[in-house]
């Protein structure tokens, strides 16, 4: 007979914001008439008197009594992949655990015309099996169910992170959780769904086809939608992100391109990313009630050590469906971004953890972002999460991640509506193993001078204060102070401030010291600090009472060469004096704006679109002060965001502006910023300015 097309038909979890009324199926109707007619499933314990699993096989295959009764094997779980058997090949452990708690699974086929009634076909095949000698576990139909097919709000637009994906992010802790990990490429995620996208540009780098494969006809290229959606909840990046930013995301396809699929093929899908070494499986989907098989199959994944995540249905139900409802599975209901239950969300006996699930956007096939409902959204991020306790705990098991999530479950209401609490991403992560980020600390400097007038020959006492944000005095940080005098050249010394946070310089002057304004500059530094900086200016006249009287003359022709919406650039002619200039004071109205020693300046810290009047006056070496130059008049530029200094976790859009080893870039695409996608090795997202 020909290997079976279709079978039992398996609901995906998610529904429409703005369509309701379809019904999900009873989780506890196991015996549903809603069947496959001419299809059952077998499981058989390991006989004796056969020696392997290809044995039973060809048993079975060759046995008379069987096709005499009708009855061909369609299929085989765990034989070899010959003829029309689809059989994947395990690893030997795989397959020992799973044979050990699920027995031999076959699918058989039968002509519906030979038998009353698939109760009269189950017992023909039953008595058959006993007189080949066969110790029949059970015998199922594969019950079906349709797909819940949902309305999208599409938006084919590019949208920076979390403009549609911050509330539930918030909700769940993920940024704060980021500060610790991200995720790791390490991690796999196998995703038990309609196949992905995997040309997404939001996801291509994380979907890894080769570990990989459709149970439900051809390759795990999403036709449908709803697993892209689901993997790009979990792992994404780009226009959006993921509750991880890096993981590998394995596409297994048990849904077809309609959204349905066989109890049989979903088997085969556990089993495959059980023995792919998927650290986690998700399956946003359901339908049919109980059955032994998949029970069976999700048992033997979680003993291999893979955390299996299910969600729990949306007919609004006091009981939550299969494969939630098993209890080898951590069932996982949806809230709405007032961390209320959604009114669709299976609650009851077994749920476990809650997560956003109600207007959840995601990415969709063809490169787009849609809007789906769902508690299929609300396990994704479930999963996501393990994904990041993963990250940090590679050897974390599937009890120990399952009370770590309960623990740290934020409580929502009653256990029975929201089962241990909505889950926490942070909470979880830490309880995980991963490092609490420490706070940054900062320093605090400020910088005085005895006196701001000194005669030739006086000593200069300099001294720097160092504290914390908070006030409190910081001892053993290092004080780099730096001198400038008038003619250019520096004088430098180092400190260590004492137990009341202070350092000092003295400093004695001279008949030779160089008269006119000096910069005083101090420079902090302490391990586990941020540095911080002050400075200020002295002047040194000559104590003799009989020297330079004679004032230069005032700089002339200012004007403005340059000017942003904070700065203006001023320039003149230098000014004359018997002795010499030894700096310019720029003076923005009445008030000091800048003191330099050539002829130009740039006052910075003003305000756009603002009008300022400046003046300048020359100083020579005595402390003599010309008369103030012409006025100039300048209005800056209209507002302009300044450029931040690049920084991964950052949401950029486009037109943002940022600086990064020494140059400023301008976002080409809105994405969040990882580490690897600095903006001199990305030019897809960043122009150099």
């Amino acid at each position: 007979m020909k290997k079976f097309t279709s079978s039992m038909l398996v609901v995906i979890l998610f529904i429409a914001t703005l369509f309701s009324g379809v019904s999900f199926a009873n989780p506890d109707q196991s015996n549903s008439s809603d069947y496959i007619e001419g299809q059952l499933v077998v499981s058989i314990e390991e006989s004796p008197s056969l020696k392997s699993i290809q044995s039973t096989d060809d048993a079975l295959m060759k046995s008379v009594s069987l096709s005499k009764n009708g009855f061909v094997v369609a299929d085989s779980l765990f034989g070899q992949e010959v003829g029309t058997f689809s059989a994947q090949p395990l690893d030997s452990n795989v397959r020992a655990t799973a044979v050990e708690k699920m027995g031999l699974v076959y699918l058989i086929e039968y002509a519906v015309e030979d038998y009353e009634s698939i109760d009269a076909a189950k017992k023909a095949l039953k008595s058959t099996l006993d007189r080949l000698g066969l110790n029949v576990r059970y015998i199922s139909e594969n019950r079906k169910m349709y797909a819940l097919e949902t309305a999208t709000v599409q938006d084919p637009s590019a949208q920076a992170i979390h403009n549609n994906q911050r509330w539930h992010y918030d909700m769940i802790k993920v940024s704060q959780a980021w500060g610790v990990t991200t995720g790791a490429s390490s991690v796999r995620i196998g995703v038990l769904d309609t196949g992905i996208d995997s040309n997404h540009p939001s996801l291509s780098n994380l979907v890894n086809t080769s570990l990989g494969r459709s149970f439900a006809g051809g390759t795990t290229m999403d036709g449908h939608g709803h697993g892209t959606h689901v993997a790009g909840t979990i792992a994404s990046y780009g226009s959006v992100s993921g509750v991880m930013q890096n993981a590998t995301l394995i596409p297994v396809k048990v849904l077809n391109n309609n959204g349905t699929g066989t109890m049989y093929g979903i088997q085969q899908g556990i089993l495959h990313a059980a023995n792919v070494s998927a650290d986690v499986i998700n399956m946003s989907l359901g339908g049919g009630g109980y059955d032994r098989g998949i029970e069976e199959a999700i048992q033997t994944a979680v003993s291999l050590g893979t955390i299996v995540v299910a969600a729990t249905g949306n007919d609004g139900l006091s009981s939550i469906s299969y494969p939630a409802a098993y209890s080898s599975s951590i069932a996982v209901g949806s809230v709405t971004s007032s961390r209320t239950r959604s009114s669709f969300s299976n609650y009851g006996s077994g749920l476990e953890l809650m997560a956003p699930g109600s207007n959840i956007y995601s990415t969709y096939p063809n490169g787009q972002y849609v809007t789906m409902s769902g508690t299929s959204m609300a396990t994704p991020h479930v999963a996501g999460v393990i994904g990041l306790m993963k990250s940090v705990n590679p050897n974390l098991t599937p009890s120990e991640a399952r009370n770590i999530l309960r623990n740290t479950a934020q409580p929502a209401g009653n256990m029975n509506q929201y089962g241990y609490g909505i889950v926490d991403a942070y909470a979880a992560v830490i309880a995980a193993g991963g490092n609490v980020p420490q706070p940054i600390k900062e320093t605090n400097t400020t910088l005085q001078t005895d006196k701001t007038v000194y005669q030739r020959g006086e000593n200069i006492n300099i001294t720097s204060r160092v504290t914390d944000t908070q006030g409190n005095v910081l001892q053993g940080a290092s004080v780099n102070f730096k001198m400038t005098r008038p003619n250019g050249t520096t004088l430098t010394n180092t400190a260590t401030t004492n137990s009341l946070g202070v350092a000092s310089w003295t400093i004695t002057s001279n008949a030779q010291t160089p008269l006119g304004t000096y910069q005083i500059l101090a420079e902090t530094t302490l391990s586990g600090y941020s540095p911080s900086s002050a400075q200020t200016t002295l002047q040194i006249n000559d104590s003799s009472g009989g020297g330079d009287t004679q004032a230069p003359s005032a700089p002339s022709n200012v004007m403005s060469t340059a000017k942003t919406s904070t700065s203006v650039t001023l320039s003149w002619n230098a000014s004359t004096d018997n002795v010499g200039v030894t700096a310019y004071e720029v003076f923005n109205g009445s008030s000091l704006a800048a003191t330099v020693t050539n002829t130009t300046a740039t006052i910075t810290g003003l305000t756009a679109s603002t009008t300022y009047t400046f003046t300048v006056k020359a100083v020579d070496a005595a402390g003599n002060r010309s008369a103030a130059s012409n006025a100039v008049t300048v209005t800056t530029d209209s507002s302009q965001p300044s450029p931040t200094s690049w920084a991964p976790g950052v949401s950029y859009k486009i037109g943002d502006d940022v600086t990064y080893g020494g140059a400023t870039y301008k976002c080409l695409q809105a994405h969040t910023s990882m580490v690897g996608w600095e903006p001199s090795i990305v030019p897809a997202l960043w122009l150099k300015k």
